[in-house]
């Protein structure tokens, strides 16, 4: 959500009794599949996967290979916060909310709905993901998106806002792809986002977290028939090891911008050296990662998630 003057997940339990019903799509970490996203056939489907393609389940929430250096942490109001480490977020400035070009905006959820702005090509609906082994909310409706919920950022009216709990294999989290899918495809389509540098959004949290916001792209998604797409996690060529940073999210709203250049793999999947390709993209992804010694239990909120040129 976002002011226009400028100035400014259904209960999913996809268990064993379930996991027929449940289509896989191979993730960041996870197979993360989709507790659906809306009204076109990309997105009908509810109920999650298995950890299918990477890190280690005992890995610690959002951890990352090479963390999320260069990460710039905007506060909405609140102190200023210290200089995070590698791998962590800058620190909160307490500075005002920030100016958003609208043709940048991929979702301000101010329709009252979880969904991508149409703008630019850009199209289609949020959707949650998980391991199966918690429960993760809001419920979802059969060819309906999401709903936003009142609070939103810098004084909007809606954000995202999904609670999950007890996720013990990889987490759980939230997406969406960046353009609408054909009418009954099930590969998602690539986006041209070359002339961007990064992706931004506002976040908080009921306790403070790591949010690792990852973007598929033409090397690591499946699509891009570059990577083996495959369950076996010997597989080093595998699909899956996007490239993304962490965002260490707190109970105030601050504003997290994410620049393409500093995001980095995990290092389970196909390495890809040259970074990513911004010019084919499919997917943005906010994960918190859990594991059997460190659930992951979240309430969290997001708004304003955008694309940021250079000089933003």
């Amino acid at each position: 959500m976002m002011r226009w003057s400028f100035g400014a997940w259904a209960l999913i339990s996809c268990g064993s009794l379930a996991a027929l019903a449940c289509a896989t799509t191979v993730g960041d970490d996870a197979a993360q599949s989709r507790a659906g996203s809306g009204t076109t056939a990309d997105s009908g489907g509810s109920g999650t996967g298995s950890d299918t393609s990477g890190g280690s389940p005992s890995a610690s929430a959002g951890s990352s290979t090479a963390g999320a250096a260069g990460s710039t942490v905007v506060g909405t109001g609140g102190a200023t916060g210290s200089s995070g480490s590698t791998g962590s977020s800058a620190g909160s400035t307490g500075a005002d909310c920030p100016t958003i070009d609208p043709t940048d905006l991929i979702s301000d959820f101010e329709t009252g709905t979880a969904q991508v702005v149409a703008m630019n090509g850009r199209g289609g609906d949020w959707f949650l993901f998980n391991d199966g082994s918690g429960t993760q909310t809001p419920t979802k409706v059969t060819n309906m998106p999401l709903a936003a919920e009142l609070g939103g950022a810098c004084s909007s009216q809606y954000a995202f806002h999904t609670s999950a709990m007890n996720f013990t294999v990889f987490g759980a989290g939230l997406g969406a792809d960046f353009a609408p899918k054909a009418p009954m495809a099930t590969d998602s389509t690539p986006y041209d986002a070359s002339m961007y540098t990064g992706i931004a959004l506002q976040a908080k949290a009921g306790n403070p977290l790591t949010l690792r916001v990852s973007v598929s792209d033409a090397n690591t998604a499946p699509e891009g028939k570059v990577c083996v797409d495959t369950t076996d996690k010997t597989n080093k060529m595998r699909c899956g090891d996007y490239f993304g940073a962490d965002a260490s999210v707190t109970a105030q709203w601050q504003d997290f911008v994410l620049p393409f250049a500093t995001m980095s793999q995990r290092g389970f999947g196909l390495p890809i050296p040259t970074g990513i390709v911004s010019k084919q993209v499919y997917t943005l992804r906010a994960q918190v990662s859990g594991s059997a010694a460190a659930p992951a239990n979240f309430d969290l909120w997001i708004d304003n998630v955008r694309f940021v040129k250079a000089g933003n």
